[in-house]
């Protein structure tokens, strides 16, 4: 039976309808009000204009759907469906745990703060995601010194019996060993959550009204402390204020597409500040304007928890009732409003948001020949998307000796040298691939890592390499995507490619772009391993 075939057996009632591939796997999601008109749609004259749909439907093997009472209910159901199939040609929206965000314990008696990739639902409350770790860390270090946040981990916190070096500089208030009270303890969490948050203003009155105390009190070195942190703070409000003068807390939000390719903006602003901007990016897509910035809507705020009470969009509110209605169940509690302002600062800032978008989208576009590799990459390894970051994997050594591991990183098709790093193999002396890269890819992405995970692992060998790399990845429950490179068995013969749980080689052509650019990522990783070892045996020859 063929899909046009199939579409007869679809009911007029709402509900999600799934695109599969050859073996089953979703392709595509979607929501109806009337599922057989909305499938057949996809098959009339109005498809052929539409490129991206004439890819999907070259791709898809079967055809699937599920009824719901009402299209808000299939709106629900579409969101669940996405997260969980991760589709080929849905919104792309990047998992925040490739990001490091800041984490508060609020699960704990005496909350820590540290950061972390991994969000979870445990009572803790996450602020970010942090594009940049530096960032990160940076506001994790205001907060240890001006507020006073305990950092160190939950283990050494029950196990101190007298305060830690932290205490001696001034750099936390020893809740461990009990000497500031839950009272005054909650107090300092209130002021970080406020740093954290962006209200520099509630906390510059906070923080005057404790050093004038401080100051009465003739605790001067409180007062002098508090008196850095509102200067620092007021200094940072001040360059802040020159960016934009919004009132409250909302997002703007818009999406600029062009065939298939769709790239999104959210504005952020708290406190009447301009504060944030973050854009994504989808090289593939289905959907007109108003189904993608519905589908990315419902997305994001439903991965964050930072969602404010207004959001402005160029979508018209009545088009997004639904949305609203799932966001406000998952995360805001039934406050939220999403509206299209026609005049006014609101308007503004949405078309500040369309430009970024567009801004976004002709950067990307730029650099199309590199996309659509990358994007052919992405299909072929089944990674649902354009892989924007790449890290390739590498050992080098003299018969175990001087065994040097080596990670380099593609970012956009071209390489990211400040995430390039060099490891020298501790635990081995002996030759020991295996071991030696076990070892290399446990302290790249163990627990302590600083850098954003990459979309794609790739690592120099062939399956017995990419076993222990599925291993370590399982073992540390890292949500990386895996592949493996090796050289032809033949003088002659293309390098082959491999990933989990398929036996033989993906099929590449020799001379394909895709091919050749894996290629240039692992040779890229075998020289700065091997310029790594010279360096290494120079400098023992040296010192013998």
């Amino acid at each position: 039976m063929t899909l046009c075939d199939k579409i007869k057996s679809f009911p007029r009632r709402p509900g999600v309808y799934l695109f599969k591939g050859e073996k089953g796997e979703v392709l595509y999601v979607g929501k109806a009000k009337v599922l057989r008109d909305r499938i057949r749609s996809y098959f009339g004259k109005s498809a052929e204009a539409r490129p991206q749909v004439k890819f999907l439907i070259k791709r898809s093997r079967d055809l699937d759907f599920i009824v719901t009472d009402t299209e808000k209910e299939a709106l629900f159901l579409e969101n669940t469906l996405i997260k969980k199939h991760k589709p080929k040609y849905n919104f792309d929206l990047k998992d925040d745990k490739s990001y490091i965000s800041i984490r508060l314990g609020l699960e704990h008696e005496y909350p820590s703060i540290t950061t972390t990739r991994n969000i979870k639902k445990d009572g803790a409350a996450y602020f970010g995601p942090y594009d940049s770790s530096l960032a990160a860390k940076e506001a994790v270090e205001q907060i240890v010194r001006f507020f006073k946040i305990r950092s160190c981990k939950d283990r050494e916190f029950s196990n101190r019996i007298r305060p830690c070096l932290e205490y001696d500089m001034g750099r936390c208030t020893a809740p461990c060993v009990k000497i500031v009270s839950k009272r005054e303890y909650k107090e300092q969490l209130e002021e970080a959550r406020l740093f954290l948050i962006g209200k520099s203003a509630e906390l510059i009155d906070r923080l005057d009204r404790k050093m004038k105390a401080a100051s009465c009190d003739m605790r001067y070195e409180d007062a002098a402390r508090l008196r850095d942190a509102i200067l620092r703070l007021r200094d940072l409000l001040k360059k802040q204020k020159a960016v934009s003068h919004f009132g409250g807390d909302h997002d703007a939000v818009a999406i600029a597409s062009e065939n298939g390719m769709v790239s999104a903006c959210v504005l952020k602003v708290r406190a009447g500040i301009l504060t944030d901007r973050k854009a994504y990016f989808s090289a593939s897509t289905i959907g007109n304007d108003r189904e993608l910035m519905r589908e990315f809507l419902a997305r994001y705020y439903t991965q964050t928890d930072d969602v404010p009470s207004r959001i402005f969009t160029t979508t018209p509110s009545d088009d997004l009732n639904d949305v609203v209605e799932l966001i406000n169940k998952k995360v805001s509690g039934g406050l939220l409003k999403i509206s299209k302002p026609i005049r006014g600062e609101m308007k503004r800032l949405v078309v500040l948001a369309k430009t970024n978008a567009a801004e976004f989208l002709e950067h990307k576009k730029s650099r199309r020949g590199e996309t659509e590799v990358l994007l052919n990459i992405g299909l072929k390894l089944g990674l649902g998307g354009a892989p924007e970051l790449i890290d390739c994997v590498d050992i080098s050594n003299l018969n175990g000796r001087e065994a040097v591991g080596s990670v380099v990183s593609f970012r956009d098709g071209m390489p990211d040298k400040s995430r390039f790093r060099t490891y020298n193999i501790k635990t081995l002396h002996t030759p020991d691939d295996y071991a030696m890269m076990r070892e290399v890819l446990t302290r790249r992405y163990g627990e302590n890592i600083s850098l954003p995970l990459p979309d794609l692992l790739l690592v120099d060998g062939g399956k017995g390499h990419l076993s222990v790399a599925m291993k370590v990845m399982k073992d540390g429950q890292i949500p990386l995507s895996l592949a493996a490179i090796a050289k032809g068995k033949k003088e002659g013969e293309c390098d082959r490619i491999f990933i989990p749980n398929r036996k033989n080689p993906l099929n590449f052509k020799a001379s394909s772009g895709e091919l050749l650019f894996l290629m240039r990522i692992r040779d890229e990783a075998h020289r700065f391993g091997i310029n790594a070892h010279r360096r290494m045996r120079s400098r023992k020859a040296i010192k013998t």
